[in-house]
């Protein structure tokens, strides 16, 4: 279960009705929070794990395994089905198209729903899933690979939903493994043909006992929100590697004369901006 580096990305499905202002113990007592309150326990095995994915690629597998373990072990927590569903990705490599597909077809397959239930609704629904859930993984994939030590990756994602009109919330945490190789000239990342492991467990919450206990949670765990859930289990790496969209260049408006300033005067600008970008980035990268 080991990997070299992991990329963290967190969904919220449904409709949180969670009142903003409920202090500590109504988050846990009033089953309308309860969406805020999962989310508060799961940050809270994050924080005990030392798990902190949000500031940058993570490299230490450990914490993340010590937070799926904290997680799992919350006594409001109950695994739907008997053990992590694991499926294998077949890649035919170079191909993040074929990668999300894979991914996408895997996740949606839920082994504990008899086939006959399968009613229309839910056949939208699932489309809709599919959509949300492979843009997600999407966005986990790096687009380039900054150390070349970096073979073995993990990208996580957890989900939490709470489906309209119902108090019942559910979890799913899950990562696929596999290897990505790195272009040595360019950096570029890219996915190796291999058979890679989808890892997915999936957790009702027991909404009873967490509000009959509110008052002895609300002592150790401290509330937070769904909104800083997203925030803090999302690796923020990708800002970093998007750089502004080009726009089309300014030449076209430009009069004769103004060309020639122009250009020498981006030039300079060019080579000041570059310089303290740099110096920029570089402090960034030392998280």
């Amino acid at each position: 279960g080991r990997y070299d580096a992991l990329v963290s990305g967190a969904l919220f499905e449904g409709v949180n009705t969670a009142d903003p202002d409920a202090d500590g113990i109504a988050v846990f007592k009033d089953y309308k929070n309860h969406a805020d309150a999962v989310a508060s326990i799961l940050i809270n095995s994050a924080k005990e794990s030392a798990f902190d994915p949000h500031d940058g690629i993570h490299t230490y597998p450990e914490t993340y395994f010590d937070f799926l373990q904290s997680a799992a072990s919350f006594p409001a927590f109950f695994y739907r089905g008997n053990e992590d569903e694991q499926y294998l990705l077949r890649l035919k490599g170079g191909d993040r198209d074929q990668l999300l597909d894979e991914i996408t077809n895997k996740y949606l397959q839920n082994p504990s729903s008899s086939p006959s239930s399968s009613s229309t609704r839910q056949t939208n629904n699932d489309e809709e899933r599919g959509i949300k859930i492979r843009q997600a993984f999407r966005e986990l994939i790096p687009e380039t690979v900054e150390k070349p030590e970096w073979k073995h990756w993990a990208l996580s994602l957890m989900t939490i939903q709470k489906p309209l009109g119902s108090d019942n919330i559910t979890f799913e945490l899950a990562h696929v493994r596999l290897t990505i190789s790195r272009d040595d000239r360019t950096g570029v990342a890219l996915i190796d043909p291999q058979e890679a492991t989808l890892v997915k467990s999936s957790y009702l919450v027991m909404g009873r006992y967490i509000s009959f206990y509110a008052d002895e949670i609300a002592k150790f765990i401290e509330k937070a929100t769904v909104d800083e859930f997203l925030r803090m289990m999302t690796t923020t790496r990708q800002q970093q590697q998007q750089h502004r969209k080009s726009l089309p260049s300014v030449e076209f408006f430009l009069e004769d004369g103004e060309r020639d300033r122009n250009n020498q005067h981006h030039h300079q600008c060019h080579h000041q901006h570059h310089h303290q970008h740099h110096h920029q980035h570089h402090q960034q990268q030392q998280f």
